[in-house]
């Protein structure tokens, strides 16, 4: 196992973590996410997880995340998805494969790199926006603010993450990321 697929492993574990303990009744509520839900969020995170289980079976080219018109079970759109993209990526050379993904050409083991702040930074929006404890993974958050910092502006180009929110320079590793990606950590 690659130290990127367990990185990526962590950070869609540590969503899961909080995916489970979303109350029933707190899936429509705002998340700081603008105009997104509690259920939007984990819908997106479906069409990413989608995105990488095509990626990991070898389909070489992948469109942006789509998310599933269907929400009204959000727990289980999760949980299939999770399960299918470990899946996935388990499979002998699935890791190298090479492809043209949404950041340009790369092996899967590269792509997971990328997107490994994705679910660890929608955890963090999903507890939010659920009123639920979250104990984010700091290893992974400077991980992550290692990887994502260089494209931040193109990141923003594409609008996939917000204008960058002002933290100390001597903030939490967590706290860094949710700030470059346009959060307020103070939330």
């Amino acid at each position: 196992m690659s130290e990127n697929l367990r990185r990526f492993t962590r950070a869609v574990y540590n969503m899961d973590a909080v995916v489970q303990r979303v109350p029933a009744d707190a899936w429509d509520n705002a998340s700081p996410c603008e105009g997104w839900t509690a259920r939007d969020v984990v819908a997106h995170q479906v069409g990413v997880l989608d995105g990488a289980a095509n990626i990991a079976a070898g389909t070489g080219n992948v469109a942006l995340p789509q998310m599933p018109e269907d929400r009204s079970d959000p727990v289980g759109l999760w949980n299939q998805s999770r399960d299918n993209v470990l899946t996935a990526l388990d499979h002998k050379g699935a890791l190298q494969l090479e492809g043209k993904y949404w950041f340009g050409p790369m092996s899967v083991d590269d792509f997971i790199s990328v997107v490994q702040w994705d679910p660890l930074a929608h955890a963090w929006d999903l507890a939010v926006a659920a009123g639920i404890q979250h104990v984010p993974d700091q290893q992974l958050a400077e991980q992550s603010l290692t990887v994502i910092t260089p494209m931040a502006d193109m990141l923003r180009k594409w609008q996939v993450i917000g204008a960058a929110v002002e933290v100390p320079d001597d903030a939490d590793p967590m706290s860094r990321l949710l700030g470059l990606i346009g959060r307020d950590p103070k939330r």
